[in-house]
């Protein structure tokens, strides 16, 4: 009785437990350069947690500060391993959650998003693109104020990493929202700046 027990429950078990199809960042990185990759790419279909296996996120994690026109800049990043950017999505990736601080000459708060939660950073990474990591930002998106934003550490100083923020130009702008947009500056800067690992 004792053996038909443990055989069932070792049944039920391995019914009940969906394995995990792992795949790689470099696979996906590999997959975003073909050159039919808006086809998707069906070999990556049933994967359903993309790994940093060669821990190349790492270069990134800690707190990074620089200045670019008058403004002070500190953005925290965070690696998250096996993260559901979705509760009920099938995915799960390891990726890169970052915060952002910005303040003016005379230390007045211009954006914080430090203390914001995980899920609500609107600051989240996606993949490799060469050496250049892709993070997706969101700020005042009233001002249509979103876009991917590229980060690189240099190869022969891991403790500067550049900061290149590329605005989405489609979007839907609503005037009542924003009404200063012809003059609306992006909390990001849309030139390559210098950050330096605290």
């Amino acid at each position: 009785m004792k053996n038909i027990l443990f055989i069932l429950t070792l049944f039920i078990m391995l019914v009940s437990c969906k394995a995990q199809i792992i795949g790689t960042l470099e696979q996906f990185e590999e997959c975003a350069m073909r050159p039919n990759h808006d086809e998707g790419c069906p070999d990556l279909e049933n994967i359903t947690y993309v790994k940093d296996t060669n821990n190349r996120l790492n270069q990134f994690v800690g707190i990074w500060k620089g200045n670019y026109d008058s403004k002070q800049y500190e953005i925290k990043l965070e690696k998250k391993v096996n993260y559901k950017t979705e509760p009920n999505d099938g995915l799960s990736w390891d990726m890169i959650i970052g915060r952002i601080k910005v303040t003016d000459n005379s230390g007045n708060t211009i954006y914080n998003s430090m203390n914001r939660p995980d899920n609500d950073t609107y600051f989240w990474g996606y993949n490799f693109q060469k050496r250049s990591y892709v993070m997706h930002f969101v700020g005042n998106y009233d001002c249509l104020e979103s876009g991917d934003v590229f980060i690189e550490t240099r190869l022969n100083n891991t403790n500067e990493m550049t900061l290149y923020y590329s605005q989405d130009k489609d979007g839907l702008l609503n005037p009542a929202k924003c009404p200063n947009f012809s003059t609306y500056i992006p909390f990001l800067p849309t030139q390559k700046m210098i950050l330096i690992k605290q």
